[in-house]
């Protein structure tokens, strides 16, 4: 998100509030530069409020609800009372995702000797475009590190993903490899099919597909909540696929992707 845009109706942001007073509560926007919104005292509570500081004090932090944009004002109007608990959390730590990415961003552009302000301004805007916002994109680029580096070029690259790999915990991670199968036996067919069956995964989060590029050539993808799961659950299968083989007088072989 850039310092220039403003939000949208409908849309939650955070907000500092930097003024309150008997008919309603003034926001400093802290996704959006010198962007404000007011929220009335019939916006900050459910129910009847009395004393509108009982419910919102300077100082606080607090997530509200975008009602309407103003064009040409720097100031839109919110409410908090339309807020729900769920949404509350889920907006905070998304926000909170945002600032340590920007933070392991920053990091990225030191070892990879860019100034921090340079790399931001020539990846940060194309990442949030893919994918939703800075922190999805160090979560695709565990996810996913083939597609990511072939979606992604230049020297930040290797060290974008280092510091997901590090420091971000992805929904789940995604590896994978191809098999090179041959069998020159008359049921040479089924004995590599045998042999492909045999690895099931072993974690119930885990998901393990074996496919065909076209014989002699298969692909093996493994999908689990961390790299190191995957890692372990990738080993096994590509062992009992190759050793089952091997004791069908087979011969195979495995390379990552």
């Amino acid at each position: 998100m850039s310092p220039q845009d403003a939000p949208e109706e409908g849309e939650y942001v955070i907000g500092r509030v930097i003024e309150v007073k008997d008919f309603g509560a003034t926001l400093k926007l802290l996704e959006f530069s010198e962007r404000k919104a007011f929220v009335h005292i019939s916006e900050v509570a459910s129910g009847w409020v009395k004393y509108i500081r009982d419910f919102i004090r300077e100082g606080q932090r607090v997530v509200a609800k975008v009602t309407k944009v103003k064009e040409g004002s720097k100031i839109c109007d919110a409410s908090v009372r339309q807020v729900s608990g769920h949404r509350k959390q889920e907006k905070i730590r998304d926000w909170k995702n945002e600032q340590r990415a920007s933070k392991l961003l920053e990091l990225v552009a030191i070892k990879s000797k860019i100034e921090p302000e340079e790399l931001s301004n020539k990846v940060r805007n194309d990442l949030t475009k893919m994918y939703g916002n800075l922190y999805s994109g160090f979560e695709a680029s565990v996810m996913d590190e083939p597609s990511f580096k072939n979606e992604w070029k230049g020297k930040w690259v290797e060290n974008f993903i280092d510091a997901a790999r590090a420091n971000v915990t992805p929904p789940y991670v995604s590896i994978g490899g191809k098999f090179d199968l041959v069998s020159y036996d008359a049921k040479g067919i089924e004995k590599i099919k045998k042999a492909l069956v045999t690895p099931s995964a072993i974690n119930k989060d885990t998901t393990l597909k074996i496919a065909s590029n076209g014989s002699p050539s298969y692909r093996i993808s493994v999908k689990a909540p961390n790299y190191k799961q995957a890692e372990d659950e990738l080993k096994i299968a590509v062992d009992s696929v190759l050793k089952t083989l091997k004791a069908e007088g087979g011969i195979g072989s495995f390379e990552r992707s």
